[in-house]
């Protein structure tokens, strides 16, 4: 429900306000008189609309007139409409683009996959497995960026326990597959 851009709940509130203000009473009586008003200008408007739509009959103009009062919607609609040569060559040019985006986003991701591996210990990580495979690229298709190794963390210990008093040892921080031991 929307009446002059204002919302279900923001009528409500301004009921609610009124009410405290005005009291029941007076609300009746407004409300009364505010739907004698709302009826005079429909009249006024079937009124006008018809003298109008007559004299535009008469000099032979094709304009149609619309015979209830122009809502917030009604006119969004009439002005989509009469737009819609000037936005459709745009609209055309912007689905054909977002195409081209969905195609390039795919190949990119095809050329991004990489083989899942399956190991039993997938933090430890050695030269051989970390380096990946080349995938060629085609003609028509871009080329595809190498992805930046970051290295990886190793749980392994240095053999030093923690019982005898000494820090323990967290493991050691591996670079491009090669494992570093602090």
């Amino acid at each position: 429900m929307n009446i002059f851009g204002i919302g279900a709940w923001e009528l409500m509130a301004i009921l609610l306000i009124m009410l405290v203000f005005a009291g029941p009473k007076r609300m009746i009586h407004w409300s009364y008189v505010l739907g004698q008003h709302v009826a005079r200008f429909r009249k006024i408007w079937a009124e006008t609309v018809d003298v109008v739509q007559k004299e535009f009959d008469d000099a032979g103009l094709d304009i149609k007139l619309p015979k209830e009062p122009p809502t917030r919607q009604n006119m969004n609609r009439a002005i989509a409409a009469a737009a819609k040569p000037l936005t459709q060559p745009v609209q055309d040019t912007l689905d054909e683009v977002k195409k081209d985006i969905d195609t390039v986003q795919e190949v990119s991701d095809t050329l991004n996959q990489q083989p899942a591996k399956t190991t039993l210990a997938p933090w430890k990580t050695t030269a051989k497995a970390a380096a990946k495979p080349a995938v060629p690229a085609k003609a028509s298709q871009p080329a595809a960026l190498e992805p930046v190794k970051m290295g990886s963390w190793s749980g392994e210990t240095n053999g030093a326990s923690s019982s005898n008093g000494s820090a323990p040892d967290l493991g050691s921080w591996s670079s491009g597959g090669e494992q570093d031991r602090a």
